[in-house]
This record gives C-alpha cells, structure tokens and sequence, in this order.
C-alpha cells in the first residue's frame, strides 16, 4: 500500500493523505483514477476544492507512460529468455560433441532430459512474462549467469545435470508462483 500510495504521489496536488484516500476508495492505479472520471473522484472526501481535470489528465498520462515502460522491460525480458534459449542450445551441441561417446549412457539421457526440461521451463516463462516483471528480470538474470559455462567448467557429466537442475530452479520461481 505504502508503494502505491508513494506512486499516486507523482500526481501534482495529491498529497499522502490524498493517495491514500484514493487507495481506500479502490484507485491504486493511474488508469483507475483515469477510469474514475470526475464523478468518482468527486465522492472521494478533500477532491471537490481540486482540479479534478487536471488530475485525470496527469493520471491517463501517467498510465500511459507506465504502460510503455512494461512493455519495454517486457521486450527486454523476452530477448533475455531468448538469449537462454539460444545459450541451451549451444550447451546440448557443446556436451554432444564433449561427453559424445557417453552419451548413450545412462547420464547421457539424463542430460538430453534435462535439456528438454529446460526447454519448456523457457516456453512456461515466456508465458509468463507480462504477469510477472520484476521477478522474471531477476530470475532470468540468475538463469543465464549459471547457464553460462556449465559444459566449460565441468568434465563430468553429473556436474552438467546438477547445474541444469539449478537453472531451472531459477526458471521455474518465474511461473509457479
């Protein structure tokens, strides 16, 4: 609350005991305050001295401006998820062509399992993106920073399944919540 109540604040002449009154009254958001018009800010007790105009004009802006800035981070995210995507597919041809002949293995097919994991972990996060911003961002940031060098690091291919499971640990903290 106390974060939207600091964000309703952009707003000129609406002051903490006005955002809060906003809040109250169920218009946490530019776009509910925009959506409210003048009749439904009227209601709201200390908005009948105001220019209620002015205020749903900087509110629709506002919204506005918040909604590009998602879709921004939205298309930054989804490049990220892509990056990853692109990143597992050069680890599955890194650990073909390192662990190849143990491939057929029992920790071959464990690999090609995981990899396979990892794959629809990215399409379920995609899915998710729009929903889930901020955790996406910090998620995907954590996922491609253990993703990078697991095969380099490793000669054992225990060690490359243990380090798929961890990103997709990360991965999967985006959409299961």
């Amino acid at each position: 609350m106390k974060k939207n109540a600091k964000e309703l604040q952009k707003i000129k002449r609406i002051g903490e005991v006005l955002s809060k009154r906003l809040i109250e009254a169920g218009y946490d958001t530019f776009d509910k305050i925009a959506a409210a018009g003048e009749a439904g800010l009227k209601k709201i007790r200390g908005f009948d001295r105001l220019p209620i105009k002015r205020i749903i004009e900087q509110a629709a802006a506002l919204a506005q401006e918040s909604k590009k800035k998602k879709a921004r981070r939205v298309k930054d995210l989804k490049a990220a998820a892509a990056t990853i995507g692109g990143q597992v597919e050069g680890l599955a041809r890194r650990v073909k062509d390192r662990f190849g002949d143990q491939l057929t293995e029992k920790g071959g097919k464990e690999i090609e399992k995981q990899l396979l994991k990892m794959t629809a972990a990215l399409d379920k996060v995609k899915d998710k993106l729009e929903s889930r911003v901020k955790p996406a961002a910090k998620r995907l940031a954590k996922a491609e920073k253990r993703l990078a060098g697991i095969a380099d690091r490793t000669a054992d291919p225990a060690q490359v399944i243990k380090g798929l499971k961890k990103v997709r640990r990360s991965l999967k903290k985006i959409y299961s919540r």
